[in-house]
């Protein structure tokens, strides 16, 4: 039996507690007695469907600025009570669920090393837990990266607290351990697990067609994660599609995003209601079985988002964000380099670039997917496969203990 305590950043957007939420969802899957426990901020995981054997515990939610800054979403205390109280939560729920296995996100010493007394204390004890980092294939611009990990000094708490190092990614497309400079200790414990194949989804796309209105006609997929800095995509395609006239050769499904701020979200909205060839929403629960709808995608350069796309077939277009971090940008450039996507940098978003580029998605889009055909998407397997293998020995190891002590 396997408790396994998953911390997932939570200050931005929707991506991160999805990737977590999916770890967690194949770990169950996988082995029929292990309990998750997720740790999060975000205030959206409540609106997943999570099967079975899993929970979560709720942190304040912190909000991360343009330019990478933290302060507090809600609550009206500062940012040294908010992270004081959110390590507190941590450190109890870790030290209560004692946890055979520990996987954290991305952050080694969580959002402004909060999670570093909780790393000390368990670390401390006869039976540690086994603890994993989990990258995503892209952390941000390789010159940052190093700065940021140089000036936390990651590399040494990677030494003191981790066993390995799991990146849900290809070296092909991007080598982190080269690209960033990771010294030998945490380059020997890196793994690339490979992407994180998606399904298809609850919903057939026969019955999600129907269920949205439309028929056999091309649909272009319109998401952009979150959706807190969505806008710009949705108007420059909105203005793109205008181009086509009154009877455009396709019809367009935009999910705007539950983020997307109150004053664009009426704007927009008020604009797509005038156009009947559009159909939109704010959310959508279950993102794969809208994607495997489409016959194409317009999407942000998000890791979850490009999962999706890529184990779906889908041709796309990636918009990436660019700030705060430029993960997206060098995720969608890497890949279109090799022909697995298009990309437009947001600097150059226009109606007529956007309207070129449809077009171009509808007439050749297929070539992205052979392009593809050479990209491991078996992250999930790899990553449970590895993870709950090194759960057991511990857990039959002080089986046999109790077992000698009776």
């Amino acid at each position: 039996m396997a408790r396994i305590l998953i911390y997932s950043h939570d200050t931005y957007g929707l991506g991160n507690i999805r990737r977590m939420a999916t770890i967690a969802e194949a770990l169950v899957a996988e082995d029929e007695s292990a309990s998750v426990l997720i740790i999060t901020g975000s205030p959206m995981l409540h609106a997943f469907r999570l099967p079975p054997r899993i929970d979560y515990v709720k942190l304040p939610c912190l909000n991360r600025s343009d330019v990478g800054q933290y302060d507090v979403k809600h609550l009206a205390i500062t940012q040294d009570s908010a992270r004081r109280m959110r390590a507190s939560i941590i450190c109890a729920a870790a030290v209560d669920f004692d946890p055979d296995i520990l996987l954290i996100d991305k952050k080694p010493l969580g959002v402004m090393r909060e999670l570093q007394p909780t790393l000390e204390i368990l670390s401390r004890r006869a039976r540690p837990p086994r603890t994993y980092l989990i990258l995503r294939d892209i952390l941000d611009a390789p010159e940052k990266t190093r700065e940021v990990w140089e000036r936390n000094g990651y590399h040494a708490q990677i030494e003191r607290y981790y066993d390995e190092i799991l990146v849900v990614g290809e070296r092909g497309v991007f080598d982190l351990a080269d690209e960033y400079e990771f010294p030998p200790a945490s380059a020997s414990r890196l793994r690339y697990a490979g992407y994180l194949r998606r399904g298809a989804g609850r919903t057939r796309p026969a019955e999600m067609r129907k269920r949205i209105g439309v028929g056999d006609e091309p649909l272009v997929l319109v998401q952009t994660g979150g959706g807190a800095d969505g806008a710009a995509t949705i108007d420059a395609y909105l203005d793109g599609l205008e181009m086509f006239g009154e009877a455009p050769p396709l019809r367009s499904w935009i999910i705007c995003g539950p983020e997307l701020n109150a004053v664009d979200r009426v704007r927009l909205r008020n604009r797509m209601a005038q156009m009947p060839h559009v159909i939109h929403q704010d959310f959508a629960d279950d993102m794969n079985a809208c994607m495997n709808t489409a016959d194409a995608v317009v999407s942000m350069g998000g890791y979850n988002s490009v999962c999706e796309i890529l184990s779906l077939g889908k041709p796309a277009l990636i918009v990436p964000r660019v700030l705060p971090v430029e993960e997206q940008w060098v995720r969608a450039d890497r890949m279109a380099r090799r022909g697995m996507v298009d990309c437009l940098h947001p600097d150059d978003l226009d109606g007529p670039t956007m309207h070129q580029r449809l077009q171009d998605l509808l007439l050749f889009g297929k070539a992205q997917i052979v392009a593809r055909q050479s990209l491991s998407l078996d992250g999930l397997e790899y990553l449970t496969r590895r993870v709950l293998r090194g759960a057991a020995p511990m857990r039959q190891a002080c089986g046999a203990v109790l077992a000698a002590l009776a």
